[in-house]
């Protein structure tokens, strides 16, 4: 073992590894929809091949915490892709989500990921024997933007913007097909 995503294999658990990338450099992400629905799959593509991707879906039951009225500070987004580069590590966060609604929910379910990726870097450093500095991206993901149905035409367009929330840079984006380096704009 002598490179990050090497030691983030050997100390997740399986449930907690998601595939990919594939060696066309594309990973799925998928998201329950519930009621014997089809799941929700969004395709990243032009990952680089030294990308872990954790599935956090199982692992955001830590029960050392507590839950409170308001705040689950259990619920966390639903994928880590972690990828070793030249001057640290970079992290991007991805939120699933079926209809992007006004509300911030998802937004929150990011910026409270933020610990657990310090803490598998931290193990990594300890495992290996070397630190590297964190870059973080999150992205929330939403297959389409609203559920109400409109009597009128609309064409459909990709949806694209950045919301700054509590902190943290969001890019929040609507399709099913995105760039991995387009996350991160």
């Amino acid at each position: 073992m002598e490179n990050l995503k090497e030691c983030l294999l050997s100390i997740l658990r399986e449930n907690a590894v998601a595939p990919g990338p594939d060696e066309d450099g594309v990973v799925t992400l998928h998201e329950p929809r519930g009621r014997g629905r089809s799941p929700m799959q969004v395709q990243i593509t032009q990952v680089p091949s030294t990308t872990a991707v954790v599935s956090l879906a199982k692992e955001s039951q830590h029960p050392i915490l507590q839950e409170s009225r308001g705040r689950s500070w259990r619920r966390i987004c639903d994928y880590m892709l972690l990828d070793e580069v030249p001057d640290g590590c970079k992290v991007t966060m991805v939120e699933l989500k079926t209809t992007l609604q006004e509300e911030s929910y998802g937004l929150e379910q990011l910026r409270r990921s933020l610990p657990l990726a310090k803490y598998l870097l931290s193990v990594c450093e300890v495992e290996l024997q070397r630190s590297w500095s964190l870059q973080t991206n999150y992205a929330l993901i939403a297959e389409k933007r609203v559920e109400r149905f409109d009597k009128q035409t609309v064409r459909p367009r990709p949806y694209v913007e950045t919301e700054d929330y509590k902190g943290i840079r969001v890019s929040v984006r609507v399709g099913t097909r995105f760039d991995f380096a387009a996350l991160a704009a």
